[in-house]
């Protein structure tokens, strides 16, 4: 037994050494522009700095009332400017620095002449504008930035030439008794407005001005031209097998060594930190990560890595840009990165790619909160709403959407709430409308329709727009988010020529090509809903439908629907989860003209970025990411009749992967399941199943395998 032992042990020798002689020694590569980085991996608190780079965001607003602003049902929410009532709103700067600088205030009414602004001393004005082409009732002003001074900042607001009280202008309050459910503190609520009753000669702070007994704020912002003190940049997650390349076949691979390297600007009084990690799983949110450790700073990274130090496949890369002078910011300027690998065994070539369905996942930097599956409430609506049946004939899933589109909208009448203003749940809504008999208007119609939805596991979220909110309900059909609008009958937008359903994104871009083609919206001067055609040029969507009912709406509004009309601006809340977490939310959304901040905002060339909100992107990733897609991995060992698979998925509530082989069926699979092929054509289809049941789009593979001697 000891000979045999020796003489197995000697062949295993004679083997590893046969095997490593002949290694192939291959290098893979993988390289990125700032701004490709930018497009295709994770950030926070960035943007395109142009020329290709990734820079610090470079709008920072200054704001203490937004988690209350807004019309309350608890009492008085506004103030009214004329006369000798006067406003006054401080700003405490550490730092005033600012290329430029804006005032922005919220309004219910606007006065009979211009608003005066007294800032630290210095004279400037809001002044009126045209309500038949300007419907915003938030404005804002650009005064010289260097009015601005360290520490205390004070700001009159006055309409010495009201001579009336409905003459002034209305200003928004935000009271500290709403700022919980606005998810902000309001310890210190009120100890920056003041309230003069003599045309300043006195003041009274918050507690004895505009609300008697109840502090409040007023929703004055201060908008600056500066960069933000910190954000960072990271890479999408890198397959070191891979490098760059998009072939979907890889041979086995082991990683030998790796050089990291990253050029960026760092002008004086700025930083850029870099760090690295590595993992197992090339889900970005996987546990099989190891925590990011500090690499280097500075303006170039030359970082080599290698042997027990790396010995994984994946990995990521971050940098942490930061500064002390708001007037400049780091930029990082490009990432390469070479990786050295053995290769013990070749390509097979008797596997032969025919066509591949299989993008990589579209994963969003924002932590987007999706309701848990198992909710009670879901069983519920599916019950009391007798759901089910609502959709029992439906034989796709948009089908079956549309339907619970059509069930919401002829759910209650519509109107405005005055009192006992919902939560941004389906049963609140329900319940209110059966309790009240009605009151309800775009945001429960749409809210609802976005519960019922998610009842049966199709994710929804909320969009809004130009003056109204709508949902988008994430569509395995088409795998991509689709916009509908509940307050009208099978109301969703087209595209022209396939039919295909469209999303906000694609509506608001072909709302810009046809109204914007050359130049960027102005926020305070354009007129950007209820647009009439232009030259009788009928828009580039089909409409699901014209008005309901045209008795109820302005004759300029004939033959004008949602979603085409209302898709210059889009915002959202990056969270379904209503059930789990009523709060925060915005106050009695859609009652005034949305000053919370805690939205999540879209941006592009034509679409500015709104001064009254903190919150930006311009990554189409971040506002609509992938949902229930799977990205297939595909690798070859020894054997040329087979792959080694591993699928990649971004599923709320995810169950399980599903294949498909040769379309004999489905059937379940963890997420590595190994493809034997057969001779000839053999195809191959995954998806992803969640816990309520809902299927994915799949991913589709198509290869010939011929056979051939197995290879020696």
């Amino acid at each position: 037994m000891g000979k045999l032992k020796t003489i197995m042990y000697s062949m295993c020798i004679l083997m590893t050494a046969a095997g490593t002689s002949g290694a192939e020694t291959v290098t893979t590569v993988w390289n990125a522009s700032g701004e490709k980085l930018y497009d295709t991996g994770f950030m926070e608190n960035m943007m395109r700095s142009g020329e290709g780079g990734a820079q610090l965001f470079d709008i920072e607003l200054i704001e203490n009332d937004a988690p209350g602003s807004g019309s309350s049902e608890k009492g008085v929410s506004s103030d009214i400017i004329w006369g000798s009532r006067q406003a006054r709103k401080v700003f405490e700067l550490d730092d005033p620095r600012a290329k430029g600088a804006w005032m922005v205030i919220f309004v219910r009414t606007q006065g009979k002449t211009p608003l005066h602004m007294l800032i630290n001393g210095n004279s400037a004005r809001f002044e009126n504008w045209d309500r038949k082409d300007n419907i915003e009732m938030y404005r804002w002003t650009e005064f010289p930035s260097e009015w601005l001074k360290q520490g205390r900042n004070e700001v009159d607001f006055s309409c010495p030439d009201a001579e009336r009280e409905e003459d002034g202008w209305e200003l928004y309050l935000s009271r500290a008794d709403e700022f919980a459910d606005g998810g902000g503190d309001p310890a210190h609520v009120g100890e920056t407005s003041f309230t003069s009753l003599d045309g300043g000669e006195t003041w009274k702070e918050s507690p004895f001005g505009p609300l008697g007994r109840t502090r409040a704020e007023y929703s004055i912002r201060l908008s600056l031209d500066r960069y933000v003190e910190t954000g960072w940049i990271a890479s999408p997650v890198i397959d070191l097998w891979k490098g760059d390349s998009r072939d979907f076949i890889v041979p086995q691979r082991e990683i030998r060594s790796l050089r990291l390297a990253i050029e960026a600007d760092v002008p004086e009084g700025a930083k850029v930190e870099y760090y690295f990690r590595k993992g197992s799983d090339p889900g970005p949110f996987s546990d099989s990560w190891e925590p990011y450790r500090l690499v280097g700073e500075g303006e170039k990274l030359d970082y080599t890595t290698g042997g027990a130090d790396l010995n994984r496949r994946y990995i990521q890369f971050r940098a942490v840009l930061s500064t002390e002078n708001p007037l400049v910011s780091p930029v990082v300027r490009s990432a390469s990165l070479e990786a050295t690998l053995e290769q013990r065994i070749p390509l097979h070539d008797n596997i032969h790619v025919v066509s591949v369905e299989n993008a990589p996942i579209a994963y969003s930097s924002i932590p987007w909160e999706w309701e848990s599956w198992d909710r009670p409430e879901f069983a519920e609506l599916r019950e009391s709403e007798n759901l089910d049946e609502v959709i029992a004939d439906c034989r796709t899933q948009f089908a079956a959407q549309v339907k619970l589109m059509g069930y919401a909208m002829r759910r209650w009448y519509p109107g405005g709430h005055t009192v006992e203003y919902p939560g941004w749940d389906a049963l609140s809504i329900l319940r209110q409308i059966d309790k009240t008999g009605g009151g309800g208007m775009c945001i429960q119609y749409n809210l609802a329709l976005g519960g019922l939805c998610q009842a049966f596991g199709w994710h929804a979220k909320f969009i809004n727009c130009v003056g109204h909110e709508v949902i988008e309900v994430w569509n395995d059909d088409y795998g991509k988010w689709l916009f509908l609008d509940a307050e009208y009958f099978d109301n969703y937008n087209a595209d022209t020529e396939t039919g295909e359903p469209l999303n906000m994104l694609e509506i608001h871009n072909r709302y810009l090509d046809y109204y914007f083609p050359d130049r960027p919206i102005d926020w305070m001067k354009d007129r950007i809903v209820w647009m009439p055609f232009s030259d009788g040029k009928e828009p580039p969507v089909l409409r699901g439908i014209r008005n309901r009912d045209a008795s109820m709406l302005p004759e300029r509004f004939d033959g004008i629907v949602s979603g085409w009309a209302n898709a210059a601006f889009l915002r959202t809340v990056p969270r379904n989860n209503w059930f789990a977490k009523p709060t925060p939310r915005p106050l009695r959304h859609g009652m005034s003209w949305w000053p919370w901040d805690g939205y999540l905002n879209w941006y592009d060339q034509r679409t500015p970025r709104k001064r009254q909100y903190s919150w930006h992107t311009d990554r189409s990733r971040d506002m609509w990411p992938d949902l229930n897609k799977v990205y297939v991995d595909a690798t070859q060992g020894f054997g040329n009749d087979r792959l080694f698979l591993r699928f990649e998925t971004y599923t709320p509530n995810f169950s399980h992967f599903e294949v498909n082989p040769d379309d004999t069926g489905w059937k379940k699979a963890g997420e590595r399941w190994t493809w034997l092929l057969q001779s000839g054509k053999n195809s191959l289809q995954v998806r992803a199943v969640s816990k309520q049941g809902a299927r994915g789009k799949p991913s589709r593979m198509l290869v010939n395998f011929v056979d051939a001697p197995f290879a020696e």
